[in-house]
């Protein structure tokens, strides 16, 4: 399913030196970089007008200094001690261009008696599509209610959205079910 777009708001920043990346860190900002067929540009961004979830497959409206801006989220550094980012990256697309993005998967519908027959492996946790940006799934649900003991769902089995079409190969496993 495709979720509505997320708005962030940024200012411009010029300043991208170590010391001052420092400094903008202490005051609450994340550097991000926008790049896209015009440049690239140099943003900061508060960190109360990041969204608690960074999804890479949703449109994002950027405004940066009052200049809306349609992006994908392509990067997020993240602090690993205070799981805080610091550093993002953005690409300028616009809603009907063609991307290729990671789309998280989730695995809904094991049972106890699955759970009792073996142990539940997941072997992808995200799968690379190609479509318009904004149709783009926010993640994609794969139905393991119906795996027996050694059996695995597979990419056939993920219903994609109209338009959108997957980046790898059809044979691949996504998870199976395997004897303890």
């Amino acid at each position: 399913m495709t979720v509505e777009s997320i708005k962030i708001v940024a200012q411009n920043r010029s300043l991208s030196t170590k010391g001052a990346l420092r400094e903008m860190r202490q005051q609450g900002l994340v550097p991000a970089t926008v790049f896209g067929k015009s440049g690239s540009k140099t943003i900061a961004i508060s960190v109360k007008n990041l969204p608690k979830q960074h999804p890479r497959s949703t449109l994002v409206n950027l405004d940066i200094d009052g200049k809306t801006t349609t992006v994908l989220m392509r990067d997020v550094q993240v602090d690993p001690l205070k799981d805080t980012p610091v550093h993002m990256d953005f690409q300028e697309v616009s809603p009907t261009e063609v991307v290729k993005v990671k789309v998280p998967l989730n695995f809904v519908g094991l049972t106890r008696e699955q759970e009792k027959e073996g142990s539940f492996k997941v072997l992808l946790r995200s799968l690379l599509v190609k479509g318009p940006a904004n149709k783009l799934p926010s993640s994609l649900t794969v139905d393991v209610s119906r795996l027996k003991v050694d059996e695995s769902a597979h990419i056939g089995d993920v219903s994609l959205p109209e338009g959108v079409n997957l980046a790898a190969a059809r044979n691949l496993a996504l998870a199976s079910l395997v004897r303890f």
